[in-house]
């Protein structure tokens, strides 16, 4: 009935506490302090969590870095004098690096003829173990993939969200959230931070499946929102959404827009731009509103049909695999440009032939995470995606912060 083996009500169980923990865990009033206090210690966090790795010798890290030569000491001298990033790169070009294959443990390991034996539980820290679950079957599909991220990732990522909601939304919005109910975590999540950061959540529309098809997820997720409620966080029940009409959503935007309420939509890529079209379609007037999507990319047709119904649209990169990677100022209001989450990960890029094998190559983006606490022990993993990293030239908080780079 639900796809997977073991307890599944158990597990949903955990990730309900989980969110009511999110929910109730303290606010963080200094967060400018905090984001500036983890960009002042990424690289020493980093090698940190790195020396930890390398001192179990059968690691496959620790195997990888042994393969091209480089002791901690070699890591730790090259850190401090040409700085992360470039020292990535160099790890990157002598090997140490893990395919998305790789670190979903679909192929093998192999370097300068070595085969290294590893699973997919060589990179996780938690275990499963902390509060807030996040699910995802991979750009490729498959099985599913979870991340167990901790309330210090959360929270973390909620200080960046409240610098950047700050530069781009009125703090008398009101949040209009398309998402999906559970399996995926991104409705609830969603509904979450904007309570936390001091928002109100008007309303969820949902895109869940038939009733039929996933009634139990559409329960399970009612009995989340019911005890979120119970605690104190007006998280709204879903409304769902049938299927490829978004103009509920549409019309509640207008409506909202008419009283003299400010909109913000919360949600998938693909979701606001349904509710573009519908708007377009029907004449409805949603100018004014602003959407905070992600899930997806946002392609320059998907942002032409947003703003083509006068909505403003920022994209936020985040990944359930590797959580937060950037973050949009409010002057990234073309392409689909972000600050990189510098507090907590670091990005480099490859040269790699394009999947349409037309001898293009393009920049292959790979993740380290750079956070004491991160879920998972992530050295130059190939995220499946593709991007420029340069650096910002915002006049912004980022900026200002510290952010140098963006993609």
């Amino acid at each position: 009935m639900f796809g997977q083996t073991g307890n599944p009500l158990s597990r949903f169980y955990k990730l309900g506490a989980g969110f009511v923990r999110f929910f109730r865990s303290p606010r963080d009033p200094r967060y400018r302090d905090t984001l500036q206090s983890f960009l002042a210690h990424r690289e020493s966090n980093f090698l940190s969590v790195v020396q930890k790795v390398l001192a179990k010798t059968g690691h496959p890290y620790a195997q990888l870095f042994g393969i091209a030569g480089c002791s901690y000491a070699d890591l730790e001298a090259g850190v401090r004098e040409n700085g992360l990033e470039s020292t990535l790169e160099a790890l990157l070009r002598e090997g140490v690096y893990l395919s998305l294959d790789e670190f979903r443990g679909k192929a093998e390991i192999v370097r300068g003829g070595r085969h290294i034996a590893a699973t997919t539980a060589d990179w996780d820290l938690a275990r499963g173990q902390n509060a807030i679950e996040a699910t995802s079957s991979g750009s490729s599909g498959g099985r599913t993939f979870r991340t167990s991220h901790g309330l210090e990732v959360a929270n973390l990522g909620l200080a960046s969200a409240r610098l950047f909601l700050g530069e781009v939304m009125r703090r008398d919005a009101a949040i209009v959230t398309v998402a999906p109910i559970l399996p995926s975590t991104l409705g609830l999540l969603s509904c979450i931070g904007s309570i936390r950061l001091g928002y109100r959540d008007e309303k969820w529309f949902a895109f869940g499946g038939s009733l039929l098809a996933n009634g139990h997820y559409r329960a399970i997720t009612s009995v989340i929102v019911s005890a979120l409620r119970a605690a104190g966080a007006k998280v709204p029940y879903p409304t769902y959404l049938t299927k490829d009409d978004f103009s509920p959503a549409a019309e509640y935007v207008a409506a909202r827009k008419k009283q003299g309420v400010p909109i913000a939509l919360h949600g998938m890529v693909s979701a606001a731009a349904r509710v573009a079209g519908a708007a377009i379609d029907r004449g409805l007037d949603v100018r004014g509103t602003v959407a905070v999507v992600t899930g997806e990319t946002l392609t320059d047709s998907k942002r032409e049909l947003i703003e083509s119904a006068g909505i403003e649209v920022f994209p936020i990169y985040t990944t359930s695999d590797f959580g937060q990677i950037g973050v949009p100022c409010h002057e990234m209001n073309s392409g689909d440009c972000v600050h990189i989450a510098m507090p907590s990960v670091a990005l480099v890029a490859r040269p790699a032939p394009s999947l349409w094998g037309d001898g293009e190559l393009l920049n292959s983006l790979h993740v380290t995470s750079v956070l004491p606490f991160a879920p998972r022990v992530l050295i130059n993993v190939e995220m499946g995606d593709t991007g420029i990293i340069e650096l910002a030239t915002c006049d912004c908080e980022f900026s200002r912060l510290g952010y140098k780079l963006r993609v």
